[in-house]
């Protein structure tokens, strides 16, 4: 019974372990005498036999990864300190399993990307993006964002050329601008919102002046059009009222005065006076204007 018992143990014991590369991995199988030289891709399957040494797998994740950099930056140009992040997306180069396998140590059986990123990637990235940025002022970072990033994808894309570490996507985030430079930009917009107000004001006043300045011409139009009209009324009187035509009124004038009660007797001399041929004249335009009605 006991030679069974020990038969059995040593029977569990010869069986590999059951393991599991997840989606998104590699393994390798990791032997006494170091790594095996293939890898496994993602699968379920039992290690080999084992009375002593037991083989182990070992995963490494090669998903694509997500990494922020935070940076507190001098700005020899503006003698400023400027704060901003550094956004990447990143992957693992399949070129280079191999030696993320035999250069970082496992733990817990697995090759972490937090340590393949810190061991390649991170110093380059962080040098990189200090000397570029570090060349500009802050008023052309805030105007070119986006040529900068541009710039800090292309640099550091290819300061990482043979390493493990592949750059997707790079650029500049969550910029902090020193509060004198954003003070500055805030007095700025505000005086460009008060020059827009002032512009739109100034195309108000233009817009009623000019409407005040047509409504004047017009009004001068009408009043030279009535002035042309009285004008030839005066002239057309002028011609109709002659000296024969002044003593005919003159004698009707002095009849409806005989007739009239309120009699008022003048001098004969004063029949030729300017006055009467004007009070004449006057009753004469009465009629013609209330003949032309």
């Amino acid at each position: 019974m006991i030679v069974l018992s020990l038969l059995g143990g040593l029977l569990l014991t010869a069986c590999g372990d059951r393991v599991e590369v997840p989606p998104a991995h590699v393994g390798k199988i990791l032997t006494k005498n170091g790594y095996k030289p293939e890898t496994v891709p993602p699968s379920k399957f039992r290690l080999d036999p084992c009375f002593f040494y037991c083989d182990k797998l070992v995963t490494l994740a090669i998903a694509d990864f997500g990494h922020k950099e935070r940076f507190k930056l001098f700005m020899p140009k503006d003698q400023l300190n400027m704060s901003f992040d550094i956004r990447m997306t990143g992957s693992i180069s399949r070129d280079n399993i191999d030696n993320i396998f035999d250069r970082i140590p496992p733990v817990n059986n697995n090759i972490a990307v937090n340590n393949v990123y810190n061991t390649y990637a991170q110093p380059v990235i962080r040098d990189v993006v200090r000397r570029v940025v570090a060349k500009y002022s802050i008023n052309e970072i805030a105007s070119s964002r986006e040529a900068l990033s541009q710039e800090l994808f292309s640099e550091v894309s290819s300061a990482l050329q043979g390493t493990p570490i592949q750059v997707k996507r790079l650029g500049l985030a969550d910029v902090q601008f020193p509060k004198v430079i954003t003070e500055a930009k805030e007095r700025a917009a505000e005086r460009r919102e008060l020059i827009e107000q002032e512009k739109a004001q100034f195309e108000i006043q233009k817009i009623q002046m000019e409407r005040d300045l047509e409504r004047e011409k017009m009004n001068r139009a009408i009043a030279r059009e009535k002035a042309i009209g009285q004008k030839e009324v005066n002239d057309l009187l002028a011609k109709s009222v002659t000296d024969k035509y002044l003593a005919y009124r003159t004698l009707e004038v002095l009849d409806k005065m005989a007739e009239s009660e309120n009699k008022v007797f003048l001098p004969v001399e004063a029949l030729g006076t300017i006055g009467l041929q004007q009070a004449v004249f006057n009753d004469q335009m009465r009629r013609t204007a209330k003949r032309d009605r």
